[in-house]
């Protein structure tokens, strides 16, 4: 595996790549970095990006010894070569017609049949990937590459929207978004997870755009609709967990704008429920491209299936068990502690079995202790007012929650959980450094408020 898709060639082409991805991101960086001083982190993040695409194809070829990156990769070759031969079946197969029509121009012309051509949501990958193809040379490093660069830009934007709204945490929302080891490895070769990744940012963005700032409706309606259908196409669970927090943040713009938390929170349940009313409309309305998805008891059943499935011997000793449960929602629900626990928590450091999920579990440990600090901070009533006050905030939780269910419910395979988790990943951080960074200001303004006040008593003027 390792001569075939790593060689001379690849050697040769791939620090080339490097540096043009890297030279154009430095020209992006100079042509905006005046206007908006945020984008002296772009080339750092972008390298962190490349880097974790190569990292990738390391693993994968030399340790892994090959995988699904490695297949998506080899079919797009034959999906490639198919234009010389028919280029209408190319391009038919291209739009997403993978009809057995198609797939017999393959065999018609002595290509191998491609992989996952009878699973529409990992052949996108394929057809992706043998487009780039052409720009990456037929090099599996330089293609991941490309795959890498391609999928900058929705992480990009989430760093953008986050500091948009909180200016000053930039460093630390550099690494909650750019820096995070799961989210480079996991979210930068040719695999489902880079793209999905990618998308649910930019949805999280044009959302914010569309409904919230009202900035170039037109353009970001689009950009909305594509990430949806993305989302949609491939992994629509994810769509599925992202609406009722989109719903509720659309939706809670305005009571943010009120000052009491207590009338905040008589309203708060309305507001909520409005939320899930308008994500359940959403899901019968796209009932049939949602699949197994489209409806709370055909998703539980698909969790049950998938949860088994992973548990099953050939996975070794990357499984675990948060507990057997039926397909209601209530057996659902009771495995709910447990499963919010896996899905943001897990694997703890005892539970790593390989190097992999030891990286993850180092993670994972960071992310329980900033948990803990931040919520010790700002205690109940402090996290109550500022997450029903700040409806970024809200949503990333809601969205975080709602994945990290999902995901920990229906995965009991650590190999499989370090990967689906990644969309949650820098929402979930991002929420953290921001209770954490609240909690400050209010303790900052609690002492100029002291202050103020030994002034006022000793009758020296102060200002206000």
């Amino acid at each position: 595996m390792g001569n075939e898709l790593f060689t001379g060639r690849d050697m040769a082409l791939m620090p080339l790549y490097i540096v043009a991805v890297l030279f154009i991101a430095r020209a992006v960086k100079q042509r905006n970095i005046a206007s908006q001083p945020i984008y002296k982190y772009y080339v750092r993040g972008m390298m962190m990006k490349v880097f974790g695409a190569v990292g990738l194809c390391f693993i994968y070829v030399f340790y892994y010894g090959g995988g699904d990156t490695t297949g998506f990769y080899e079919s797009s070759l034959l999906l490639s070569k198919l234009v010389a031969y028919s280029p209408d079946a190319f391009f038919s197969v291209l739009a997403g017609d993978l009809s057995y029509e198609n797939l017999g121009e393959f065999a018609k012309y002595g290509l191998c049949c491609p992989d996952y051509y009878r699973d529409p949501q990992s052949f996108a990958v394929v057809r992706i990937a043998g487009v780039l193809n052409y720009l990456g040379f037929f090099s599996y490093f330089t293609t991941s590459i490309l795959f890498a660069a391609m999928a900058y830009g929705g992480a990009w934007r989430l760093f953008m929207l986050f500091n948009e709204l909180y200016p000053g945490l930039e460093k630390k929302f550099a690494i909650a978004i750019l820096y995070m080891p799961s989210v480079l490895f996991w979210g930068s070769g040719i695999l489902k997870d880079t793209i999905t990744f990618s998308a649910a940012c930019w949805l999280a963005y044009s959302v914010y755009n569309v409904f919230i700032k009202k900035h170039k409706r037109v353009k970001f309606t689009a950009v909305l609709l594509l990430s949806s259908y993305i989302l949609i196409l491939i992994k629509p669970y994810i769509f599925v967990a992202m609406l009722p927090g989109s719903a509720i943040w659309i939706s809670f713009v305005r009571v943010s704008r009120i000052r009491s938390t207590a009338i905040r929170l008589m309203i708060a349940p309305a507001i909520v429920a409005i939320g899930l009313v308008i994500s359940s409309t959403i899901m019968g309305a796209f009932s049939s491209d949602l699949g197994a998805f489209a409806s709370i008891d055909t998703a539980l059943d698909k969790a049950v299936v998938t949860k088994n499935d992973l548990t099953r011997d050939v996975y070794g000793k990357n499984s675990f068990n948060i507990g057997e449960f039926d397909g209601s929602i209530g057996g659902a629900l009771s495995k709910f502690p447990q499963a919010v626990m896996a899905g943001l928590y897990r694997p703890f450091l005892w539970e790593a079995g390989s190097v992999v999920i030891l990286v993850a579990a180092l993670e994972n440990t960071l992310l329980l202790l900033l948990t803990i600090r931040a919520f010790a901070r700002a205690g109940v009533g402090g996290f109550i007012s500022r997450v029903t006050a700040e409806p970024l905030l809200l949503f990333s939780l809601v969205f975080t929650i709602f994945f990290a269910f999902s995901v920990g419910l229906s995965t009991s395979n650590f190999g499989a959980l370090v990967r689906y988790k990644i969309p949650c990943v820098p929402f979930f951080m991002s929420s953290l450094f921001i209770l954490d960074s609240r909690r400050k200001e209010v303790r900052l303004l609690d002492e100029e408020e002291e202050s103020n006040a030994e002034f006022s008593l000793s009758g020296r003027p102060y200002e206000t």
